[in-house]
């Protein structure tokens, strides 16, 4: 997928938190950096440097269910439990999941969640037995995960 980038984690609405899903919402470090098309990913995301990445389900878009606000990016860091205001992270997208869309009500928006969540631990699972051929899951064996081996949730 090739598309990484850099930034701060700043204060967003806190309604990924709200949900369930509670998110880093990161300002990018160049606002015009080229990044792949709006929707949900399987991420890697690295905290100040730090040399093992974290797994996270990442939204980029305009969340049109709450559509107040500026585009966004956010990250919920499967495992992870901690303040991330003001840190400095870095994001590799690693696989898409599926297009942003407009969910009824909020209470469907997190069920979804709930499934993308899911979907990206089962990505992250199916890796480590992906074919060589594919980019991806080489992609994300060749990481050192944190919280876990091969980025499983603790």
């Amino acid at each position: 997928m090739d598309a990484l980038f850099s930034g701060i984690v700043e204060q967003g609405k806190h309604l990924g938190r709200r949900l369930g899903f509670p998110t880093a919402n990161i300002r990018l470090d160049d606002p015009e950096a080229s990044l792949p098309a709006n929707g949900v990913y399987a991420a890697a995301i690295w905290l100040d440097g730090e040399r093992a990445a974290w797994p996270c389900m990442l939204n980029q878009g305009v969340h049109p269910t709450v559509p107040d606000g500026k585009p966004t990016i956010e990250a919920n860091l499967l495992g992870y439990d901690g303040d991330l205001y003001g840190r400095r992270v870095r994001v590799e997208y690693l696989h898409f999941l599926r297009p942003e869309r407009r969910f009824d009500d909020l209470n469907a928006l997190r069920e979804q969640l709930a499934r993308d969540r899911r979907a990206v631990q089962a990505w992250l699972d199916a890796s480590r037995d992906a074919s060589p051929c594919d980019e991806a899951g080489r992609r994300a064996r060749e990481i050192e995960w944190a919280g876990g081996q091969n980025g499983e949730m603790r």
